[in-house]
């Protein structure tokens, strides 16, 4: 691709006529950008703007300055300076902000609303009722965190009032589903409100291990049965062992991870347990 052709120096407009002085004094003054050294000395100023026809010819040469954010920013403070906003190019102007529901987004209408909340009644999901209605599920979770204040966007009474018989809505599906199960599936209902417990038996199986009330080991048995159980691991799964014992002269081997000769005796030993369980060790 050719580059494109370099504009003769000529076809450029002339920068106003000002000597190097008075572009220093009007670059002290911010009339003009200033040109400083390493010293931060102000040797020149480009841009100077001291009047509306500085200002046209400013814009013109804006085209061909290499810095054109520091350009830009020069001259829209010389425009205002001035008072001569008229002359603020249209593409310089920021971009405005219209406040509201983005283009495109859907509205909560008296129709959308009725829907969605009536087949919440009925106990369609939230995503389903959504749809039926014509909107996404994001949708929708978005107005009911506006209408309850757990959104960045501000709220509305409409999207407040709506929250609420949203959530009245969900209420009385589960309220309705929990009385029909009531009549029409007692025993079901039963096993789910009234479950059985260590306590007292209800209507569902007991955890396994629990019989029924009055069954629950006293803390001694339950401290013999851990140690049975302790003992039984140690005795037949050579893999396991305990900390280390307080006696610095301890030489068990229940607490060392035990070689070929150790782990031979131990089976040995589990298999005598096994022959006669009511042996001592």
């Amino acid at each position: 691709m050719a580059k494109n052709p370099k504009v003769p120096a000529s076809s450029k407009p002339a920068m106003p006529q000002y000597t190097r002085r008075q572009r220093v004094t009007m670059a002290k003054k911010g009339w003009a950008i200033p040109i400083t050294n390493e010293l931060g000395e102000i040797l020149d100023g480009s841009f100077p703007i001291q009047d509306k026809t500085d200002i046209k010819i400013s814009l013109v040469r804006y085209r061909w300055v290499k810095n054109k954010r520091a350009a830009r920013a020069h001259i829209k403070k010389r425009i205002a300076a001035l008072g001569a906003q008229e002359m603020l190019p249209a593409s310089w102007l920021a971009p405005v902000k219209h406040r509201g529901r983005p283009v495109g987004a859907p509205s909560l209408t008296n129709e959308r609303q009725e829907m969605i909340l009536g087949l919440i009644r009925k106990g369609v999901f939230d995503h389903v009722a959504a749809a039926a209605s014509g909107v996404s599920a994001r949708a929708l979770r978005e107005w009911i965190a506006r209408g309850e204040g757990r959104s960045s966007r501000p709220s509305t009474t409409k999207l407040r009032t709506f929250a609420a018989q949203y959530r009245r809505a969900k209420a009385e599906a589960r309220a309705f589903a929990e009385a029909r199960a009531y009549d029409e599936h007692l025993l079901q209902w039963l096993k789910y409100a009234a479950r059985s417990t260590i306590e007292g038996e209800g209507w569902s199986e007991l955890p396994e291990g629990f019989a029924a009330q009055g069954s629950v080991p006293l803390p001694e048995e339950l401290a013999t049965l851990l140690t049975g159980i302790r003992n039984d691991l140690l005795y037949t799964d050579v893999e396991s062992i305990v900390p280390p014992c307080p006696n610095r002269r301890c030489r068990c081997v229940f607490h060392h991870p035990r070689g070929p000769v150790e782990q031979d005796l131990l089976r040995a030993m589990a298999e005598k347990l096994r022959r006669d369980p009511g042996e001592e060790k």
